[in-house]
């Protein structure tokens, strides 16, 4: 009873089920690195890179709750699916630049000798992004959402 009204509540402020996804995307990314490293990892619970993606996750929730409340031949779904897409695409555009960037820097840091007391603060490679960190964050935040609504 209690968990249909939650879905029912949801369904009526569809807006929340996005927010709701990247909650749980977002522990789950926590849980999964803490387990790889053998300690839990809180910082992750900021960090929107990595497995799952935190951008693909909220914007196919989004996707599939205008789906599934509007209909997947609306206008609106094309749209809001359209948009979704970009922002994934430019997500991975976006990291590869950033890395390319880094890999600069460091090269820079690494042999001009005005550099010789930053060397060792290197730019860490913390901006790698997959395609299969996207995929996995995409296909989470339409199963979650499936799952809250149904």
């Amino acid at each position: 009873m209690f968990i249909n009204m939650i879905k029912v509540h949801l369904y009526r402020y569809i807006f929340l089920i996005p927010i709701l996804v990247g909650f749980i995307v977002q522990n789950l990314k926590v849980l999964i690195y803490s387990l790889v490293n053998m300690r839990i990892d809180y910082g992750r619970i900021l960090d929107a890179n990595g497995m799952p993606n935190l951008h693909s996750a909220v914007f196919s929730s989004l996707s599939m709750s205008i789906g599934i409340k509007y209909g997947f031949s609306t206008l609106l779904f094309s749209v809001v699916t359209v948009y979704s897409i970009i922002i994934m695409h430019d997500t991975i555009r976006l990291k590869r630049e950033k890395e390319k960037q880094t890999n600069i820097i460091n090269i820079i840091i690494a042999n001009v000798n005005e550099f010789k007391n930053i060397r060792e603060g290197k730019i860490k490679k913390v901006l790698q992004i997959r395609i299969f960190d996207i995929a996995i964050g995409a296909l989470l935040g339409v199963l979650i959402t499936y799952l809250l609504i149904y």
